[in-house]
C-alpha cells in the first residue's frame, strides 16, 4: 500500500514535470519565433530603405541627365537621336544599379492658376468627368481663394466655408504661390489623388496660354483626350519635325479637339524661363525585368521620384523646389 502510494505520487511529479517543460518549450518556440518575426522584419525595412536610397540617388541621375540634356549645346551632334531633345518626352535608360526615366518640361505648357484661362480650365476639369455645377464651384471659388474681400462669387467660397471644415484653414486671399495649392480650394475634393497639381498646374507661365510643344504626360493626356494613337502621333511628329506649328497640331489633335483649345495654345515658350524635371528610379530593375512586367499590366511597382522646378538663366540655374517621395 504504502509502495502504491510513493509511485502514485511519482507518477504525479513526473507528469507535472512534463507539463512544466512542455509549457517551457512552448514558450521557447515562442519568444524564438518572436526573434525570427522581428529580424524579417528589421531585414525588409533595411532592404526597402536600401531600395529607396537607390530608387532616390537614379532618380536624381535622372534630373542630372535632364539638366545636362537641356543646358548641352554642341557644336557637332553625335547622332541624329542625340540632336532631338524634346522637351515632354520620357526618356528612359539603366544602369548597373537599377533603370530611371526623366522628362524636361518648360512651365509654358502647363495652366497658370495666378492667369485663369477659364475655356481651358472648364474643358480639363470637363475631362475629369466633372459636372458642369461642379466645374462653375472650382472656378469661382479658385477665384474667390485669390481675390482679397470676403464678397462670396455666386458658385464660390471665402473665409466661412473653409472655417465650417472639420480641420480648418485660412484662405490665401492672394497670388497662389504653389500648385499644390489646388487641392485647398472649395470643390476640387473629387480630384484629390487623381493628379499631382504640378503636373497640370503652374504660377510661372505668364502668358496664360499652354505650350504645345512643352507638355507633361498628363497635360498631353488631356489634350488627346487618353486617345492612344493621338498621343503617338504626338510623338512621332515631335520626333519627325521638333517644333511643331498650329497646323500639325490641328492635325494630331482632330478638328473638333482642336477648335475646343487652339484659342489657348502657343508653339513656343517665349522668354519662360521656367522649367521642371520629373525623374523616377527602381533599384533592381534590368531591361529583362521591365519587360517582363510590362507584359503583366496587373503588375505594378513603386518607384523613387524627384520633381525639381528652377531657373534658367544662360548656364546659370536657380532653383525653386526640390520634392522626393514615391510614385
Amino acid at each position: 500500500m504504502i509502495n502504491a502510494t510513493k509511485r502514485t505520487k511519482s507518477t504525479g511529479q513526473q507528469g507535472f514535470a512534463l507539463v512544466v517543460v512542455i509549457v517551457i518549450m512552448l514558450l521557447i518556440s515562442f519568444l524564438a519565433s518572436q526573434l525570427i518575426l522581428n529580424v524579417r522584419t528589421e531585414l525588409r525595412i533595411a532592404l526597402n530603405a536600401k531600395a529607396q536610397a537607390a530608387g532616390i540617388c537614379l532618380a536624381q541621375g535622372g534630373v542630372n541627365l535632364g539638366l545636362f540634356r537641356l543646358l548641352d549645346k554642341p557644336v557637332e551632334y553625335i547622332n541624329e537621336d542625340y540632336e532631338k531633345f524634346l522637351e515632354g518626352y520620357e526618356y528612359s535608360t539603366f544602369l548597373e544599379t537599377g533603370h530611371l526615366t526623366y522628362y524636361v518640361v518648360n512651365e509654358s505648357g502647363k495652366l497658370d492658376l495666378n492667369r485663369l484661362n477659364k475655356p481651358l480650365l472648364e474643358l480639363f476639369l470637363e475631362y475629369m468627368k466633372l459636372e458642369p455645377d461642379e466645374r462653375e464651384v472650382i472656378i469661382d471659388s479658385l477665384l474667390d481663394w485669390q481675390d482679397s474681400d470676403d464678397l462670396h462669387r455666386i458658385n464660390g467660397a471665402e473665409l466661412d466655408t473653409y472655417q465650417e471644415l472639420d480641420d480648418p484653414y485660412i484662405p490665401r486671399n492672394g497670388k497662389i504661390m504653389d500648385p499644390s495649392e489646388f487641392f485647398l480650394i472649395h470643390g476640387t475634393a473629387p480630384l484629390a489623388g487623381l493628379f499631382k497639381a504640378n503636373e497640370i498646374f503652374t504660377v510661372h507661365n505668364e502668358s496664360g496660354s499652354i505650350n504645345f510643344n512643352s507638355l507633361t504626360p498628363m497635360m498631353l493626356d488631356f489634350l488627346t483626350e487618353g486617345d492612344e494613337e493621338k498621343i503617338n502621333a504626338y510623338h512621332e511628329a515631335q520626333q519627325l519635325y521638333g517644333v511643331l506649328t498650329q497646323e500639325q497640331a490641328r492635325q494630331i489633335l482632330g478638328d473638333e479637339r482642336f477648335n475646343q483649345c487652339s484659342a489657348g495654345l502657343t508653339y513656343s515658350s517665349g522668354n519662360n524661363r521656367y522649367y521642371s524635371i520629373v525623374a523616377r528610379g527602381e533599384a533592381g530593375v534590368d531591361a529583362e525585368a521591365l519587360a517582363a512586367r510590362e507584359n503583366d499590366n496587373t503588375k505594378k511597382t513603386a518607384a523613387s521620384e524627384v520633381r525639381f522646378l528652377f531657373e534658367l538663366r544662360g548656364t546659370k540655374v536657380n532653383y525653386f523646389a526640390w520634392e522626393e517621395g514615391w510614385s
